[in-house]
């Protein structure tokens, strides 16, 4: 018995000197797109993307983040509305540089500041929002 009891507490403490760090899923992917400007994500589209989407891929924490991007057309209800984000029609990597990494939550929010930043490497505008006030 007292065998038994040391080979299984020798196996649990062997299990846990060689155990990994966890493992990440890089299966699931959330993507998280804003609306641009349309734009042609190809010269043989007949159709514009109107959304551009993005998830981190890597980063460092000190200099550098590299972005998968891609370009996406509008899904569309039976009214012809759009009702969100479709088909990728363009997709790429994107890294910051190091100058706009230092900047990353200074001059913009936090969550559209790379969004901002693969616009401008690519071309890609975003819309300008209009407010109504209202006149007496």
């Amino acid at each position: 018995m007292k065998k038994l009891i040391l080979s299984l507490s020798l196996a649990f403490a062997f299990s846990f000197a060689n155990a990994q760090e966890p493992v990440i899923d890089t299966l699931v992917k959330n993507i998280v797109a804003v609306r641009i400007t349309p734009v042609k994500a190809s010269f043989q589209d007949t159709t514009l993307s109107v959304f551009l989407g993005a998830y981190a891929i890597s980063d460092n924490l000190k200099n550098s983040a590299t972005f998968y991007w891609c370009l996406m057309l509008p899904a569309k209800d039976s009214t012809g509305a759009i009702i969100g984000a479709g088909q990728i029609t363009n997709q790429g990597n994107y890294t910051m540089t190091a100058a706009q990494y230092s900047a990353w939550c200074n001059s913009q929010p936090c969550n559209t500041y790379p969004f901002t930043c693969i616009a401008q490497a690519y071309g890609l505008t975003f819309p300008t929002t209009t407010s109504t006030t209202n006149r007496k």
